[in-house]
């Protein structure tokens, strides 16, 4: 039993080991990107920036010595040590703002990546697409392969004229032809997959679109817009900033201070004493406060503009998602069902239909067929853009 029991986990080992799922592909892409790899170096050198400037300035030394005449008072020297700072509050103040100022970047490299993620998950679903595509134009070519042979006996026989055994041919190489181009769309496609991914190869990739992936309610997606969306997040950062921003003027129009020691020799006596500043904001520009209080209401122009917009552009996805979604559950139901095209070839052979009511049926069949291929991918590619909204 035990023997049993590691050949099972074995053989599931060994088959996760050649064939990649989607989520986990999803997360390759996450690890391996190298414009994401850019935007976390770039992130932690943001986070390293925004702990810089929030601490009083350096001290600073200074050191005279002048020469004198020995006649008259000698050589003197001078020693001072000075350190400027500001109210505590202003630290806290700037300290706050450049924290906000980073989430605002977090936030951008958010919106970046959800941008790459949906770019990677509609090339995939194209790849599903193709794929799916590829066995419908295997299927019309065998029908094609075999119509030619049927109307080549026809036309040995002298059953069929010539100009219709042309057309068959030339709907045979029509067939051939988009065969032929859809493969050189795959590996165009794979191709940009697998760059997504930073070149990592993507052979054990299986193609299926995600089970598990549902239609999410619209009073759901507009309620989550504001904590999920990167560009409400931003705008909505802004406004904090903005609002940091004047109490932040507000200090730095208070008067900053200079404290220090000083020691001076003169006449072979020894001056110790402390060294005292202030600076009087008499000259500073009153309108910096104004500034940000207008700042402040235009940020909050800009954030209900952006919800505005977003919920608009959220709220027509939904409906185009819903109508794909209904278009392909109704396609689904008939497709399940449908195999006209070979018995189509039968009725031509039989006689019973021409060679033109057959053309123009399996092309209504193909073009039914291919309609509800695109309505699945169509349904997913919008799933996924939503998702790149509000994740």
């Amino acid at each position: 039993m035990k023997s049993l029991i590691y050949t099972i986990l074995f053989l599931a080992v060994t088959f996760s080991g050649f064939t990649q799922s989607f989520e986990g592909f999803m997360q390759s892409v996450e690890q391996n990107n190298p414009r994401l790899m850019a935007l976390d170096k770039w992130l932690e050198a943001e986070a390293t920036l925004a702990k810089t400037g929030i601490y009083p300035d350096n001290p600073e030394v200074s050191y005279n010595y002048l020469f004198g005449s020995p006649e008259a008072i000698g050589d003197q020297k001078e020693l001072e040590i000075t350190q400027s700072f500001r109210l505590p509050g202003y630290y806290t103040s700037k300290s706050a703002l450049q924290k906000l100022d980073y989430q605002q970047k977090q936030a951008l490299a958010e919106k970046e990546k959800q941008e790459v993620l949906h770019a990677a998950r509609r090339t995939y679903f194209s790849l599903v697409w193709l794929q799916k595509k590829e066995a419908l134009l295997e299927n019309r070519k065998e029908n094609a392969d075999k119509l030619l042979k049927l109307m080549k006996a026809g036309f040995d026989r002298g059953e069929i004229s010539k100009p219709v055994y042309d057309k068959a041919r030339i709907y045979a190489i029509g067939v051939q032809t988009d065969y032929q181009r859809l493969q050189s769309e795959m590996k165009a496609q794979h191709q940009y997959l697998q760059q997504l991914n930073g070149g990592k190869p993507i052979e054990g990739l299986s193609f299926s679109y995600p089970l598990d992936w549902e239609l999410p309610e619209l009073d759901t997606l507009l309620t989550n817009l504001s904590a999920k969306n990167p560009n409400l997040i931003r705008a909505g950062l802004n406004i904090q900033q903005a609002e940091k921003e004047i109490e932040h003027q507000r200090i730095k129009s208070l008067p900053s201070f200079e404290a220090g020691y000083v020691s001076e020799t003169i006449l072979n006596q020894k001056l110790r004493g402390i060294h005292a500043g202030i600076s009087i904001p008499l000259w500073q520009n009153k309108n910096t406060v104004k500034y940000a209080k207008l700042q402040t209401e235009a940020s909050k122009a800009d954030f209900s503009q952006k919800e505005s917009e977003l919920k608009a552009e959220v709220s027509a996805l939904f409906f185009e998602a819903k109508a794909l979604k209904d278009s392909y559950e109704q396609m689904k139901l008939i497709m399940e069902e449908e195999a006209i095209s070979d018995s189509s070839l039968e009725l031509l052979q039989a006689g019973q239909i021409s060679f033109t009511e057959y053309l123009v049926e399996i092309e209504m069949i193909n073009s039914n067929r291919m309609r509800y291929i695109d309505y699945q991918k169509d349904l997913f590619t919008r799933l996924s853009a939503l998702k790149a909204m509000v994740n």
